[in-house]
């Protein structure tokens, strides 16, 4: 049987370091001694002990960031709250997890490791394969920048005990991120990320670890492409043939991130033309409109009927979509379309799961085709964690989706997918052999009501600020519940709407996830914090009888908000 150096209850005792405010300034791990072997009964082994180079402190406020998270940790890198010595620090809690977590008596334990194209992960990656080897993990290491579904995708089909994915996604390029994936193919639940957390903190306290010399654990490299590609067409959703002979031009901006090496491919593959549009200088690889004003510029010079202009964020798990127009259409809309593409012209069923931010226009499709309806918390992990579920069930989703940009449809992994996304939407428009705007305009008015989604954020100057919003929310929701619901001059609270929906969002999360408050005329408004920062976001769904009732009503409930809330 293979000996445990990291997990050994011997080494629990050893007296931890003294907790320090001081800032880490070490750069890298330092060997301290060369410890023997016999002293820790591991016969065979070259053990060495190595500092830690974090303190307590620190480790346990980026593990409360990687615990509590909807995506991991993410900082600058090069910063004290992202650099080598806390993904070490990391992947040393990981290590830990997995050791502990799967028992092994003629094998390792697996983990997959890969990521984004940025400076942190190309960085961090070989340290991370060097820790876990020398800890007696089997490796499966994606060298070349890898989507987040093909890693997510990977880690499901091989099975491995863990998945480390070191992405920052959309966020500024100098950002570093580090997230956990399960071999569901999904974002770490919380009962995982927590246990990972613990044993960060506890070789932090400790001060240093044990590892091996030399690598005990073996390193394999692969790519996924053909394994993301064959699952692609096991589904039969993509008909590459029709979409190469609609006639579709597309034009294909990967923000220079992980997408741009699978989407062209399989492109190319299939034979559809597409112009490569390569957007330079954006703050951070985010598929916004004003992200892709040289893609929209691109799309409607194009002559052709049937055209199309398609992005994918950093890690490509997110998707930017603009018509034959050079239009942003927004993730709301996209979520929608791809529920009618797979309803109508391909007959699939299943659940609509969807977070409360996102519009509640997609439950119309679940009330058209007699769906179940899910709404969950704001972040995907959510979202996977009742994909899975429903699958243990023996049920599936039809799709899944936050407003944010990301979604995944039925019989694909329970993780968001840019890629698929794109691909969908490309074979709507060349099985209805339309523009996508008037596709959209059709679908739309299938809707039994007109509804129109907006959301905005407010930065304050501290927490204390931030706090003082989410009271005056909570206050609103409580004299609700008292009978007190009138918003503003025209508008009331559906206290028990708000009420039921509280108490769903809390089985979730505990505290819940911001208020919600339903208005009497079927509208909604949204007031959440963010964890990380001074700033507050508002989501306001307002509906009419005709989309100018409705742009009306949102622009009373946008005035109506910055009122209530003074800002």
């Amino acid at each position: 049987m293979k000996i445990l150096p990291i997990a050994m209850s011997s080494i629990s005792a050893v007296k931890p370091l003294k907790e320090t405010k001081e800032p880490v300034t070490k750069p890298e791990f330092k060997t301290e001694t060369t410890v023997p072997a016999t002293n820790l009964s591991f016969t065979g082994y070259n053990i060495q002990k190595k500092l830690i180079n974090v303190t307590l402190s620190k480790a346990k406020e980026v593990s409360k960031s990687l615990s509590t998270s909807t995506s991991g940790h993410r900082a600058p890198y090069g910063s004290e709250n992202f650099n080598k010595d806390i993904v070490a620090l990391f992947t040393l809690g990981v290590a830990s997890y997995v050791l502990d977590h799967y028992p092994f008596e003629e094998k390792n334990p697996r983990v997959l490791i890969g990521g984004d194209t940025r400076k942190a992960t190309t960085e961090c990656l070989p340290l991370i394969n060097d820790i876990l080897t020398k800890q007696g993990i089997d490796v499966l290491y994606i060298k070349d920048p890898v989507p987040t579904p093909l890693h997510a995708m990977a880690a499901r089909d091989y099975k491995v005990d863990l998945g480390i994915l070191m992405t920052a996604s959309h966020n500024p390029w100098t950002d570093g991120g580090y997230n956990l994936v399960t071999n569901n193919g999904a974002i770490a639940p919380a009962d995982v990320t927590q246990k990972v957390a613990k044993y960060v903190n506890e070789h932090a306290e400790r001060g240093f670890c044990y590892e091996n010399l030399t690598p005990i654990g073996a390193s394999q490299e692969l790519y996924p492409y053909e394994l993301y590609k064959n699952r692609l067409n096991s589904y039969n959703l993509i008909d590459w043939e029709k979409i190469k002979n609609s006639g579709l031009e597309v034009c294909y901006d990967g923000l220079q991130g992980t997408g741009s090496y699978v989407l062209p491919k399989l492109l190319e593959e299939y034979g559809i033309p597409f112009k490569e549009v390569k957007s330079n200088g954006q703050e951070g690889p985010n598929p916004t409109s004003g992200n892709l004003l040289l893609l929209s510029d691109k799309v409607a010079k194009l002559p052709a009927k049937l055209k199309i202009a398609i992005s994918n964020d950093g890690d490509a798990d997110r998707f930017g979509i603009l018509d034959e127009k050079g239009n942003f259409i927004n993730a709301n809309d996209v979520i929608l379309l791809t529920a009618y593409h797979l309803a109508k012209n391909h007959g699939k069923r299943g659940a609509i799961i969807r977070s409360q931010a996102t519009s509640m226009q997609i439950d119309a499709i679940a009330n058209m085709y007699g769906l179940r309806k899910i709404e969950t918390p704001v972040g995907f992990k959510f979202i996977g964690e009742d994909i899975i579920d429903l699958r243990n069930k023996g049920e599936d989703i039809l799709v899944a989706g936050e407003e944010s940009g990301g979604l995944t449809i039925n019989g694909h992994i329970p993780e968001k997918d840019g890629i698929i996304a794109l691909l969908t939407i490309m074979d709507l428009v060349a099985t209805e052999n339309k523009p996508i705007s008037e596709i959209l305009t059709n679908v739309k008015m299938e809707l039994p009501k007109c509804i129109v989604p907006d959301n905005y954020s407010v930065k304050l100057l501290n927490d204390k600020d931030k706090e003082k919003l989410m009271e005056k929310a909570q206050e609103l929701f409580d004299n609700a519940q008292k009978g007190y619901n009138k918003f503003g001059e025209k508008h009331y609270i559906d206290a028990e709407k708000s009420l039921l929906h509280r108490k769903n969002m809390e089985h979730y999360k505990p505290g819940g996830d911001g208020i919600k408050l339903f208005l009497n005329d079927g509208s909604s408004v949204l007031i959440r914090k963010s964890g990380t920062e001074p700033l507050v976001k508002f989501y306001i769904e307002s509906v009419g009888r005709s989309p100018v009732e409705a742009q009306k009503n949102k622009t009373i409930l946008h005035e109506l908000m910055n009122k209530i809330f003074k800002v």
